[in-house]
């Protein structure tokens, strides 16, 4: 990797090796372009999707690499001396784990490189790092990021001690669309739940609060987009909507790789996640890709969506599993158009402000090679 010597400084390895595609993946591969114009970069990816997804960003200062699949010893081992290698082959000044799989191997390379005064910096994107106790204490200098407070928040990471290490919020990143967000154009009418099929998605309370107005608004429907990963959960879900006689308005559809397309045709987009463990989301990413497409989002008050929303400006939050307040700011989206193009309207601007890539890249290159080590 090797880039002009006026625009290129120091050089940073990525580990971004979670077994999953999901906004941790999105949010890292949103700010690698930008990366890359001010250092040379190395993302080391596990998920097939991931790396196909950042195959098409490589070039002159990016290079992605494919570690191999696996929890087990052999895996790690394979992984851990990978790492080693790109250290030192392309020589970083900072190595960036996306994760707590990353985290833990940082955590175990430290004491190999004692004789390089290298930066390490750790994002913690969700509320189960078990292994965060572990790492905080191999690592005390490392640098912790996280996509909002609600992370540094959490009691039990404050009781790890992440609480006295160096920790700085760096929210998710998203591009705006390539057009100026329209007026949603679907027949019917839809608003949306975009979420994996699993009970501390709280999609049950949602389809309850949409029961109580379902009436009023027959033409609307309620789309709920997503893998299932639960079958008894699904199977409870859809028994619901029988129960209820919502059949001809409650759709489950599969997850949609054109998710740009439904942000588009959209009314609004509702996040009913729980507190419940694994919960509660310490981002969403829903929300920043709804407000890029100028959509308002409703969610329940808890982890990362209590941080992002402003209740009543680009949103509204809800009491976490309060179906009755849930159905009610259903009903206020859902009656005035007005309404919500304000609330799209705020989030649209958020966006182009808070949560621009080249403006979190900038920043993100900062923190990792800026300033002392």
């Amino acid at each position: 990797m090797s880039g002009p010597a006026s625009t290129v400084r120091g050089g940073i390895l990525v580990l971004s090796n979670m077994r999953d595609f999901g906004g941790a993946e999105r949010s890292i591969a949103a700010v690698l372009p930008g990366l890359a114009e001010r250092a040379r970069v190395r993302v080391l990816v596990v998920n097939d999707r991931h790396y196909e997804d950042l195959q098409r960003l490589a070039g002159p200062n990016l290079a992605i690499e494919q570690l191999p699949k696996g929890n087990g010893p052999a895996a790690f081992a394979v992984t851990f001396l990978t790492v080693l290698r790109a250290i030192f082959r392309d020589r970083p000044d900072a190595l960036l784990a996306n994760g707590h799989k990353g985290g833990l191997v940082l955590a175990a390379l430290r004491p190999l490189l004692f004789w390089r005064r290298l930066r390490c910096a750790v994002f913690i994107r969700d509320f189960d790092y078990y292994l965060l106790r572990w790492i905080l204490r191999a690592m005390p200098g490392a640098q912790y990021f996280a996509p909002t407070q609600a992370i540094f928040d959490c009691p039990v990471y404050q009781g790890w001690g992440l609480g006295r290490a160096r920790c700085e919020v760096i929210p998710n990143a998203v591009h705006p669309p390539a057009t100026a967000p329209g007026e949603p154009a679907s027949d019917p009418p839809f608003f949306a739940c975009c979420a994996r099929i699993t009970p501390w998605k709280g999609i049950e309370y949602l389809i309850r609060a949409f029961r109580e107005i379902a009436a009023e608004f027959p033409q609307t429907q309620l789309r709920i987009y997503g893998e299932v990963l639960d079958q008894d959960y699904y199977r409870s879900l859809t028994a619901l909507v029988a129960e209820l006689k919502l059949e001809g308005q409650v759709r489950f559809e599969a997850f949609a790789s054109d998710i740009a397309r439904v942000y588009r045709r959209g009314l609004f987009f509702v996040i009913p996640s729980l507190s419940t463990p694994p919960g509660p989301e310490s981002f969403c990413r829903i929300i920043i890709e709804a407000w890029a497409h100028a959509r308002p989002v409703v969610s329940f008050a808890t982890g990362g969506p209590r941080y992002l929303i402003r209740d009543g400006v680009d949103g509204f939050l809800v009491e976490e599993r309060n179906v009755a307040a849930l159905g009610a700011r259903l009903r206020e989206l859902l009656a005035d158009p007005a309404l919500r193009a304000r609330l799209g309207a705020a989030g649209a601007a958020r966006v182009r402000t808070e949560f621009d890539p080249a403006t979190l890249s900038a920043r993100l290159h900062d923190r990792l090679l800026g300033g002392p080590a």
